[in-house]
């Protein structure tokens, strides 16, 4: 079964209090099993609009995201974020389909964490956009590039959203950031940029430790 995610972007408006919400998030996490993949770690903008601060929460599965969300020991905690920061938040479903490298990368560490990005998009030109996805193919490769989610079903649940959401795995940030300015890359980026309008971010990965928030 495909993996259920938060997909969420944000701007904290109170930082004190922030971090009594961040703690709560936590806890609540724990408690039911649900694992950070990003959380708000360091991050370059790439395109569209941008917040600035990144999480990536993975549950069992699609439904699951949902219906925890909804769920009344979470209220508080929701509660908590809408006092404290301007967000933008959906539940989103992983994806199962064919994937551009053979295995996922390893698991980031604490002096090494995984490189994401992650991007929303709206498509306009849907024949141009099957030409940018079969253009970055090679680059995703060459990369080690790994799709957690690629479209699939999603429902906004705070804030503003797009009609499709990614979020691609790399070996580090480094590997990352070498795959969005590979010349391949820069093509096909340019064949999306005529075809869909975007918002991403590349992002590093939680090991364990989230910095307080500026």
């Amino acid at each position: 079964m495909a993996k259920g995610y938060w997909f969420l972007n944000l701007d904290v408006v109170n930082p004190v209090d922030y971090i009594s919400y961040r703690d709560a998030n936590a806890r609540f996490a724990a408690d039911h099993g649900l694992r950070f993949v990003i959380r708000g770690g360091d991050f370059e903008h790439l395109d569209g609009i941008k917040r600035h601060r990144n999480v990536l929460v993975e549950l069992p599965s699609y439904e699951d995201a949902l219906q925890v969300y909804d769920a009344p020991a979470y209220r508080p905690v929701r509660q908590l974020r809408g006092s404290t920061a301007i967000a933008d938040l959906a539940a989103v479903e992983g994806y199962e389909g064919p994937q551009p490298s053979a295995a996922p990368p390893p698991e980031g560490t604490s002096d090494r964490p995984r490189g994401y990005w992650m991007a929303k998009a709206d498509v306009f030109d849907p024949a141009g956009f099957k030409d940018y996805l079969a253009a970055r193919a090679e680059p995703l490769a060459a990369h080690g590039a790994w799709l957690l989610v690629h479209g699939g079903r999603h429902q906004l649940l705070e804030g503003l959203g797009r009609s499709l959401y990614e979020v691609v795995a790399f070996r580090d940030v480094e590997t990352a950031r070498a795959c969005f300015h590979s010349p391949a890359y820069q093509r096909a980026l340019a064949i999306r940029q005529a075809s869909a309008t975007a918002d991403g971010v590349l992002v590093s990965g939680f090991t364990g430790h989230e910095a307080a928030p500026a």
